[in-house]
């Protein structure tokens, strides 16, 4: 119970960066437009700046404080979950590399060729990037299947498709020939839609336990 509450949390939090990232991606390339002046400028650039710091330090604290100890516990009850609780180690990783690797690579360029401090941060990117993308379809994808299959909430199977969905997403939006944006904000608005789906049917899961016990 006290696992299955934790991660419920942690899908609002999700869902609450996600919508802030929403209004980001719409809202900011458009605002600029309407401003004039380089102070109305500047504030909006420090504005934004500070959005994203908060984007950031919401999913970070919903993934790490929230999802990853909700996914532990269930590990601790159904060895079926230990792979799901993986995937936060690999989301760890994944960002891990990303920062450290590129703020190591960066510092060290002044030795390098430009040529060879592009391939040196491609690379990192690359490895940090497939890590973390691992460890979601581990954590989200593979946890949506898994709660299905424990608990028999449709809604589960749902959220897993949405979530499958957003993979494909990029090489759909190719296909159907979307512009960049667009098809950003149909993948985020994906991804919300499914962390509220994940959010109800673990409310859905809490609530037919309590009436059992």
């Amino acid at each position: 119970m006290s696992a299955l509450k934790m991660l419920r949390s942690g899908f609002f939090y999700l869902f609450v960066a996600m919508i802030m990232l929403i209004a980001f991606v719409e809202f900011a390339p458009t605002m600029f437009i309407y401003i004039s002046s380089l102070a109305g400028i500047m504030e909006m650039i420090i504005f934004f700046t500070l959005l994203l710091l908060a984007i950031v330090v919401i999913f970070l604290y919903a993934i790490f404080e929230k999802i990853r100890y909700g996914m532990r516990q269930l590990s601790e009850v159904d060895s079926r979950f230990r792979i799901c609780y993986t995937g936060t180690t690999l989301i760890l990783v994944g960002l891990a590399t990303l920062t450290l690797g590129t703020a190591i690579v960066v510092a060290l360029s002044v030795e390098y060729t430009v040529l060879r401090s592009l391939v040196l941060v491609v690379g990192v990117l690359l490895i940090g990037g497939i890590n973390a993308f691992i460890g979601y379809v581990l954590t989200f994808v593979a946890g949506a299947f898994k709660l299905h299959g424990k608990y028999r909430n449709p809604l589960y199977m749902a959220t897993g498709i949405l979530f499958v969905l957003d993979i494909f997403l990029p090489f759909i939006g190719g296909l159907l020939w979307l512009d960049a944006v667009s098809t950003t904000l149909i993948g985020l608005s994906i991804t919300a839609v499914g962390y509220v789906l994940m959010h109800i049917a673990l409310g859905g899961t809490i609530k037919k336990l309590n009436t059992q016990s």
